[in-house]
């Protein structure tokens, strides 16, 4: 795993000033490379111990372990293949296809008959996916109240009723975290919608409604820090509020 995956699945747990100090490492990946923790804390203008505090909150030992991964980081890249533009392109045709035929009465009924519609997402992506979710949804004229973080889903817990909707948008669809919260509120017999990629993913086994879409890895690099395309959680997002503007008409 590498950092930009660890900011990722922590991004929620960052605050200011952990994401001042991940920017500047990312843009100076070599310099960081080298330097002390004191000279980095400098640099930053916070204490040792908040950088620190930073590398423990994205599953790192501490300062020593960051510099190995970006040590590692600064390693021959992966040389990028041209071929991967069509097969992007073929992955959002396909995503396309899915969702256009996929039958999605059932979560405008669930939608219909709801108290209150939440949505949460498992990263830095997934988090701007729910509020583009909460954005679009509007124009349908249903309100969506965005989780912003892992402790409030705690607090949402303690105040969701039966047959709520809770929309769930993570990537892989096996985030330990967001499964567990799954779990909770399938217990109080909240209804869930889920966005992930295709596969038999636990999330999706979890949900009253699964919506999936197509993508793959389009850079790996050599300690697994994948990219892929995910503008399709937006694109699912747009074409929900479509269908779901000609299913109001009837």
């Amino acid at each position: 795993m590498q950092l930009e995956e660890m900011i990722n699945d922590h991004y929620n747990e960052l605050n200011e000033n952990d994401l001042y100090i991940w920017n500047y490492i990312l843009h100076h990946k070599e310099e960081c490379k080298n330097i002390s923790i004191q000279e980095l804390a400098s640099k930053c203008n916070v204490s040792h111990t908040t950088i620190n505090r930073f590398t423990k909150k994205i599953g790192l030992e501490g300062y020593s372990e960051l510099k190995v991964y970006l040590k590692w980081d600064s390693r021959k890249k992966e040389e990028f293949n041209s071929s991967e533009i069509e097969k992007a392109y073929q992955d959002f045709i396909k995503t396309m296809d899915v969702v256009r035929n996929q039958d999605l009465t059932k979560i405008f009924k669930m939608l219909k008959l709801s108290r209150k519609i939440y949505a949460y997402g498992s990263g830095a992506v997934q988090k701007n996916a729910v509020k583009d979710l909460k954005r679009v949804m509007v124009f349908a004229g249903h309100l969506i109240h965005t989780i912003e973080g892992r402790d409030e889903t705690n607090v949402i817990l303690n105040h969701v009723h039966e047959n709520d909707v809770v929309f769930l948008y993570s990537l892989s669809g096996n985030n330990s975290f967001m499964n567990e919260f799954a779990q909770r509120l399938k217990a109080r017999n909240v209804r869930i919608i889920s966005v992930t990629q295709v596969g038999n993913n636990e999330l999706s086994r979890l949900s009253d409604v699964s919506i999936q879409f197509y993508c793959h890895p389009i850079v790996r690099k050599e300690h697994g820090n994948d990219l892929y395309m995910v503008s399709q959680f937006f694109l699912i997002n747009e074409f929900l509020l479509l269908k779901l503007l000609d299913y109001q008409q009837f």
